[in-house]
Order: structure tokens, then sequence, then C-alpha cells
């Protein structure tokens, strides 16, 4: 008994960890930051550059024991004091601190369960919270930092496992790149669209949820499916002939099921990962974040349709034999962490 709870303790820390900082994500950096400053590129820039800047000095860092997780958090926490407000150097940190800590966090995922349920609180929680207004989540920040920060005193960061991957091929970065990018269009463009709005509105929030649940466990339950690409394909495929459909009933079952499934999906992926691959391809985060918010801003979404089609070719062809080797199929040069 005693060996279980010392086994469980870390394990759930951990989950709360991950849960809160993805939470802080969705509803602080990525939606509350930039609908505070209401999508102004030229005074949310700093976000994205401290992420990326992030991501490039974690690769020196990212054998660092506890105490450099517990000391982002703290920062973070102090941040999230008046995050509303943030100047572009405090909007800089926060970025810095989000690049930092999220591919340490995935390189340290040692059971995908944990990940899986963590996932799953933090769509519960951002989605029964997301009416709440922008400048008006200071208390949500601070919540959620502190749940981090309490969970970043218990959890195992040690360094993780020895990576079972050390090499991945363009195709699989490119696709993962495009996966991301489908969704922060089609997300970006949802969060502006007055009639096809679903997150924030009560009526949708339950099927939202149990959407989000049920495509987590589908992707759980079929992660080492062969078919994986294609079973992608065929769920941004549906996803963006609902949005094309315009039922919003259609769009609260279909989409969140598509976001869950993916995630799951990359998460698999990405925690097999040497950390120096991990940290490029986490890099996509934010460039597709950025060219998906400026697909909405721009109202171009027919270029969103044009990515999907791109990916549609690129997973069909290899799905039906074609030789990709000459570019898609290229491994990446092995690196090691």
């Amino acid at each position: 008994m005693k060996e279980t709870l010392k086994a469980f303790l870390p394990n759930f820390a951990f989950l709360l960890l991950f849960a809160s900082e993805f939470t802080y994500y969705l509803l602080i950096l990525q939606t509350g930051i930039v609908e505070y400053h209401h999508s102004v590129l030229s005074q949310i820039w700093m976000v994205p550059v401290g992420g990326i800047a992030g991501i490039f000095l974690s690769v020196f860092v990212y054998k660092a024991q506890q105490w450099l997780m517990v000391c982002l958090l703290l920062v973070q926490l102090l941040l999230s004091l008046d995050y509303a407000s943030a100047n572009g150097f405090e909007l800089f940190a926060l970025g810095l601190i989000s690049g930092l800590t999220a591919p340490m966090l995935i390189y340290r995922i040692g059971h995908l369960w944990v990940a899986v349920l963590a996932l799953a609180l933090s769509y519960t929680f951002g989605t029964v919270l997301f009416h709440v207004e922008a400048f008006a989540r200071t208390e949500i920040a601070l919540f959620l930092s502190a749940l981090a920060l309490f969970g970043s005193l218990f959890a195992r960061m040690e360094p993780g496992k020895e990576p079972d991957v050390k090499r991945v091929t363009l195709y699989t970065m490119l696709s993962v790149f495009l996966w991301l990018l489908l969704d922060a269009a089609l997300f970006e463009t949802l969060s502006r669209d007055s009639v096809m709005h679903l997150w924030g509105e009560s009526k949708f929030t339950g099927v939202i949820i149990l959407s989000h649940l049920i495509g987590l466990a589908a992707a759980y339950r079929l992660r080492t499916w062969k078919h994986t690409d294609m079973m992608l394909l065929g769920l941004f495929v549906l996803a963006y002939s609902t949005y094309g459909s315009g039922s919003l009933w259609m769009l609260s079952l279909v989409y969140p099921f598509v976001i869950s499934y993916y995630n799951v999906i990359i998460l698999n992926t990405l925690m097999r990962l040497n950390y120096l691959l991990l940290a490029v391809i986490s890099l996509s985060l934010w460039g597709a974040s950025g060219l998906g918010l400026f697909i909405a801003l721009s109202h171009t979404f027919v270029s969103a349709w044009i990515v999907l089609g791109i990916l549609a070719a690129m997973t069909l062809s290899k799905a039906l034999g074609f030789n990709l080797r000459l570019f898609l199929e290229m491994p990446i040069t092995t690196f090691k962490g």
C-alpha cells in the first residue's frame, strides 16, 4: 500500500502540473492575451518571440533538476498578477516560460495515460471557463499557476528515459505542422465568427466537453493503429466540411473530437523523441498558431483549405505506396540529446 501510494503521488502531481500548464496556455496565452489586445499583432508579438526563444533555451537546460521548473512557475505566478495589461517585456517572459516548460514536460511524460487524463481535465476546465472575459481571467491565471507550482514540488522531474526515436522523416515533421496549422486556422476563425461560434456558448458546453472526452478515449485506444494518418486526414476533412455546412450542433460534436484525437496522437509521437527533435517540432506550435491567427485576421480561410489539400495529397500518396523517398521520406539527421 505504501509503495503504491509512493508511486501514485508523483504521477498525480505531474498530472496536475501538465493539466494546469496546458490550460494556462489555452485560456491565458492562446486566447486571453490575444482577446485582451483585440488580436492586434503589434501588441502581442512578444509572446511567440518569447516562446520560440524558450524552446531554443530549453535545449541547454532540459536536463536541469526540479528546481528549475519550480522557479519558472513561481515567476509565471508573479507575472499572472497583472497578466491582462502586461507590457512587452512581461509578455516576452510569459512566452519564454511556456516555451521552456512545454517541451520539458512532454519529454518527461512517463505514461501516456497520465497525459491523456491531464488533457481531459484541461479541456473540461477550459471549456467551462471560456465564457469568462479576457480582462477577468486574472484569478484563473493565478489559480492555474499556483496549481502548477504545487504540482512541480512533488512531480518526478529528473531527466526522462532514453528516447525510443532518434530520427524522424521530413514527412512526419511537415504533417505535424500542417495538422497544427489546420487546427489553429479553424479555431482562430471560429473564435471571431459571430455566427459559427462555439466556445463560450452555454448551450454547447456539455456537448463540447463530451466530444473532447470521447476523442481522447478513442485516440488512446487507437494510438498504435497503422492507419492513423488516414484517420487524421478524414477527421480534418470532416471538421472543415462541417464548418462549411454551417451546422453548429454538428461542429460542436465533430471539431472537439478532432482536436482531442490528434493531440493524443501527436503527444504519443513527441514523448518518444530525442529532446532536440522534440524541440524542433515544438517550434511548429508557435509557427502554426501564428499562421492560423493570420489566416483568421486576414479573412483568407480559403488558404486553410489549400493546406488541407496539400496534406491530403501527402497522406494519400504515402498510403498508395508512391515513392516519396526523394523528399518526404528522407530521414532527418540523428540528434544526440
